[in-house]
């Protein structure tokens, strides 16, 4: 998606913020902004901006961060049918190393908090239907894997993400959890460290799911570390605010199957991107884990 001309937003900006600004620089950004289009403005006004090209669902999703009390960053400052203009946070990706900011995790209870049991209106809702149709997806990339390099991990992964596209632990799981507004790919290098704070940024994977999947992605091994690492311990300023926020902490058996449950979800759903570009070794690891979280969550089929 192509960005739109300054006439187009910079009027909008206008009437939100009552200035009338004007552009004085521009430099396109990388990084953790990772989607096509994207652009710091800098304004008259020593202002910066991040002007970026969006799906419905991504304007969707911030336009209902913007009503969670306490959840100030990302801010949306404007938006058209398919732009939107949002607060510049200058900084690197969070250090893949050290533990994820607790604003990170601030953020994520009250927005998680905020939305449960609510749906936003144009955000996707993840249900048995959207699942199978995420599994083909991640299928064909398996199938290009297993074509290039006639590994078995690609077929073997295929053979289960298949099976996995129907199983009803996946839609009995989805019966019983709630679900929030969930960021979607809320992995480190969508957190920017800026000089006030981190950041999680880039919400065009934003979706209504069960809160784990955040939770999941956060806290899993980064992608030069071993897939079947133990995760990352989730850390008191997400489970202290999410239960302070809510009135009360989930029944523990909740939380289980979320967990298990957001594990097969945040595997299969990076399934693809790792057939193309990390290899059998680490196809093979995620099905294991993915595998053994199916498992946890109760018998397959006979």
């Amino acid at each position: 998606m192509s960005l739109p001309p300054d006439d187009v937003w910079l009027p909008v900006l206008g009437r939100r913020t009552r200035t009338t600004p004007a552009v004085t620089g521009r430099e396109p950004l990388t990084g953790g902004y990772s989607s096509p289009g994207v652009e710091r403005v800098d304004l008259d006004d020593g202002r910066s901006v991040v002007l970026k090209s969006g799906r419905p669902e991504e304007i969707a999703a911030m336009r209902a961060i913007a009503v969670v009390t306490g959840v100030d960053r990302p801010r949306l400052v404007a938006s058209g049918r398919d732009w939107l203009v949002l607060d510049h946070h200058p900084g690197p990706p969070a250090d893949p190393a050290a533990p994820v900011p607790d604003e990170v995790w601030t953020t994520l209870a009250r927005v998680h908090a905020h939305w449960r049991r609510n749906r936003p209106r144009g955000v996707p809702v993840v249900d048995p239907a959207w699942w199978g149709r995420l599994c083909e997806t991640v299928l064909v990339a398996l199938r290009g894997g297993a074509e290039r390099s006639g590994d078995a991990a690609y077929s073997d992964a295929a053979a289960a993400v298949r099976a996995w596209a129907a199983d009803p632990r996946i839609a009995a799981a989805l019966n019983v959890l709630p679900r929030t507004l969930c960021h979607g790919d809320a992995h480190r290098g969508n957190v920017v460290c800026d000089p006030s704070g981190a950041v999680l940024i880039d919400w065009g994977n934003a979706r209504v799911a069960p809160a784990g999947l955040d939770v999941a992605v956060l806290t899993a091994p980064g992608p030069s570390e071993p897939a079947d690492r133990t995760p990352d311990p989730v850390p008191a300023a997400y489970t202290d605010t999410l239960a302070e926020a809510l009135g009360r902490p989930d029944p523990p058996q909740m939380r289980a199957v979320e967990r298990e449950w957001a594990l097969v979800q945040a595997y299969v759903q990076y399934l693809g991107f790792a057939a193309d570009h990390q290899g059998p070794d680490r196809v093979r690891a995620m099905t294991g884990v993915a595998t053994a979280a199916l498992d946890r969550l109760g018998p397959g089929r006979s």
